[in-house]
């Protein structure tokens, strides 16, 4: 019975991460030609950055599986919590775009350069998000599915500011006082303090919206002829 589940469940999802293998080819094929035309590495911690993005996305295909087979659920957990510390991972690379500038290659080229990677990473946190909330839906309820998922994107989008700001990493989560000091020093610090709250709001409204686009798009039917 659960080779049967595990054997739909995986070909339900193999077109979904054929088009992300593909757009993260892409993207990281874009860098290798940028090297070789180069001969410099301007971007290449873009590929680490897709890598990272990548984690939550294998995790939240092998979590329901990994949830209902074990008697024990510890692992489970477990597996969802490096998922939740590795999420903001994925829309991180938008902010990507910061680093654009002339160099050696045409503006052009660099740009569509790191659309690639963010379009790549994007998708790869929204698909996962949704993955993982279906699980909290049916598991719960669907109040709680839809509650998960905008904690998530909220709490996804001040990673994204401490990683982009502070330069913390998901696992400088296993440094709690290091953590635990700079959300003291921006709470207790105005200006700090309004450019945190501000750039998270912005950016979970951002991804609020995207996820909502994306939600819907699924629902839309597949109509072969009007």
């Amino acid at each position: 019975m659960f080779k049967t589940i595990r054997s739909k469940y995986f070909k339900e999802h193999w077109e979904i991460t054929l088009m992300l293998l593909l757009s993260s080819a892409f993207a990281v094929g874009l860098e290798i030609l940028r090297i070789f035309l180069t001969h410099h590495k301007n971007y290449f911690y873009f590929i680490w950055n897709l890598f990272l993005a990548w984690i939550p996305y294998l995790i939240s295909i092998y979590l329901p599986i990994a949830y209902y087979k074990m008697k024990s659920k510890i692992f489970a957990y477990i597996l969802l919590i490096i998922w939740f510390l590795f999420w903001p991972n994925s829309p991180y690379i938008i902010t990507d775009l910061l680093h654009l500038r002339e160099k050696q290659l045409p503006l052009w080229y660099d740009l569509g350069l790191i659309l690639s990677f963010a379009w790549a990473g994007l998708m790869l946190g929204f698909i996962s998000l949704i993955e993982i909330q279906n699980l909290v839906r049916k598991r719960f309820s669907r109040v709680a599915g839809w509650a998960f998922a905008v904690l998530i994107l909220l709490l996804g989008s001040l990673g994204i500011y401490v990683g982009r700001y502070e330069r913390l990493n998901s696992w400088d989560v296993l440094d709690p006082d290091k953590l635990y000091s700079m959300m003291i020093m921006h709470l207790k610090d105005q200006p700090l303090r309004i450019e945190m709250l501000g750039m998270t709001m912005l950016y979970f409204i951002f991804l609020l919206l995207g996820y909502l686009t994306i939600k819907v798009i699924i629902k839309i039917p597949d109509r072969m002829a009007l």
